[in-house]
């Protein structure tokens, strides 16, 4: 008895189960047929929408817009967050169209400071906290909480767009004007600077002076000291040592060098401004997305209008 009671109470479940997903496939079915039915009954208000949107997108595209990003280093004592903070200011100019701002700032002539229509700026962030950046924060995801990954902070990516890709060229040394022009940024530098080249002095008088150390221990003790085995062992190892030590000495002194006159300025570039040689609002695309957009809309307004008395009922509603 048990055992078919539970057979009866299985094939209960899936006629229940069956006839669930045949109503909900007859709902999705009515549910499609009305949709059809609202986009044939209000057609001439959906085209008249795709085609506002086509025109818009077709509008948009005349003027060719193209993208190009580059890596910014910085050799000051500022971290990411400072950078940024300068860089973020031009978004706004370049959105409203403050072009002799821009001219200003990057010292262009307002004629090509009008072909630069956006500037933005985007963490790098490191996500095991090991020195390499592993992705661009182009999304703003990034989250200050998590404490398993962190804020590049000698870098920034930057991101132009022109309508004119031939400004690309210009725009490494309109960048590296704009942040020689803030004294601070000069003053940290010039310290920086002069901080290297005392210390590439320091170095040159050390190497200088373990070598002459090592020549007096080689041509003046071996010939004066008396020449033992067990003295002599002495000799060749105070004379490796040195040896390490001036090899080190040198090292250091190149990156000394390397860091002074390749790192000149406040700021340097990794590479020159990557750009895309097609526009980034290409026409076709700009026609669909825009036509889709507006196509959208209009539906939304067919639904309203359909059901306006629904609408309506439902807004006098007491709250």
């Amino acid at each position: 008895m048990e055992n078919e009671k539970r057979e009866i109470d299985l094939v209960d479940v899936i006629k229940d189960l069956l006839g669930s997903i045949k109503k909900l496939v007859t709902n999705i079915f009515s549910f499609l047929g009305w949709i059809l039915r609202l986009i044939y009954h209000e057609k001439i208000i959906m085209i008249i929408f795709c085609l506002i949107g086509c025109i818009a997108g077709y509008y948009l595209s005349r003027t060719k817009i193209y993208r190009a990003e580059v890596e910014l280093r910085f050799n000051a004592n500022h971290d990411a967050y400072f950078y940024k903070n300068m860089v973020d200011p031009l978004y706004n100019q370049c959105k409203y169209r403050d072009i002799n701002s821009i001219a200003n700032h990057f010292k262009l002539s307002e004629k090509e400071a009008a072909n630069i229509v956006n500037i933005q700026s985007f963490y790098y962030v490191d996500v095991l906290i090991d020195g390499s950046p592993n992705y661009v924060d182009y999304n703003g995801t990034y989250n200050a909480l998590d404490t398993s990954s962190a804020i590049m902070p000698d870098r920034l990516r930057l991101l132009v767009d022109c309508t004119d890709s031939t400004m690309f060229k210009k725009m490494e040394k309109s960048f590296t004007y704009f942040f020689s022009e803030n004294p601070q940024i000069v003053k940290e530098n010039e310290l920086r600077r002069n901080q290297l080249n005392e210390k590439i002095t320091a170095t040159t008088n050390e190497i200088v002076m373990l070598d002459s150390l090592r020549k007096r221990e080689y041509f003046v003790r071996k010939r004066d000291v008396e020449l033992s085995t067990d003295k002599m062992v002495v000799v060749e190892r105070e004379m490796k040592l040195y040896h390490n030590e001036i090899l080190a000495l040198e090292n250091m002194k190149q990156q000394l060098v390397w860091d002074r006159d390749v790192f000149e300025n406040g700021v340097c570039f990794t590479n020159h401004f990557e750009y895309n040689p097609h526009p980034i609002n290409n026409k076709l695309k700009m026609i669909l997305i825009f036509g889709l957009i507006f196509l959208t809309l209009g539906f939304i307004v067919s639904v309203i209008k359909v059901k306006k008395d629904n609408v309506f009922t439902y807004l006098n509603k007491d709250v």
